[in-house]
């Protein structure tokens, strides 16, 4: 399976007609926070394929798009890939919304640890795929508080050890420089601003 994974920035050669012979066989969009709802409607419509999505921390609350599905604090089964999401930053501003103090995070992480259990039991099968905003703590991301990532995503790896983590949110050239991180046992891409990912060099 061939997947589009978006994230952060509005790019010429996806927001094109010529989409469709750029990414030929791409089955699965991934929107990994913070792009417009038209862009990534447009990328649905156009390539005709299921999209799932988590929210950024510049998304608003009632964040949609036509046409896909979030998955954020879910567990999902898509054309047989079991994926988990989780939206947000961390928290920088007192309002900000689709931000999240450490210890908020992990609560979410604790919801999301209870469901990967229960759907293991039910389909004897593990996580394929983990979809976040922010990266985690010390994997691809910056020393700033907003860019600085959560901890607490050491422990749902550790844990659920899904095969790929796709993330956005970081985007400075230093975060770019190693786009790819093995951590626990699953490699962790930094998405920014879109990366073709094909899951049979995961397996």
């Amino acid at each position: 399976m061939k997947i589009l994974a978006l994230s952060d920035q509005v790019m010429e050669i996806i927001y094109s007609r010529s989409i469709v012979q750029n990414f030929p066989d791409v089955e699965l969009i991934v929107g990994c926070g913070d792009l417009p709802a038209d862009y990534l409607e447009f990328v649905v419509s156009m390539l005709n394929v299921p999209l799932i999505y988590v929210p950024g921390n510049h998304d608003m609350d009632d964040f949609h798009i036509p046409g896909g599905q979030s998955i954020d604090g879910k567990i999902i089964n898509i054309n047989g890939l079991r994926s988990m999401g989780l939206g947000g930053s961390r928290r920088y501003k007192p309002n900000g919304k689709h931000q999240y103090t450490e210890a908020e995070m992990r609560f979410h992480v604790w919801k999301l640890l209870v469901l990967a259990s229960m759907s293991k039991i039910i389909s004897r099968k593990g996580i394929d795929l983990f979809i976040s905003h922010a990266p985690p703590y010390g994997v691809h991301d910056a020393s700033d508080l907003a860019h600085t990532g959560f901890t607490t995503f050491h422990q749902l790896l550790s844990l659920v050890k899904p095969r790929i983590m796709l993330h956005g949110h970081c985007h400075s050239l230093r975060n770019l420089k190693c786009a790819e991180t093995i951590l626990y046992e699953t490699k962790v891409i930094n998405v920014y601003p879109y990366r073709l990912i094909d899951l049979e060099m995961y397996t």
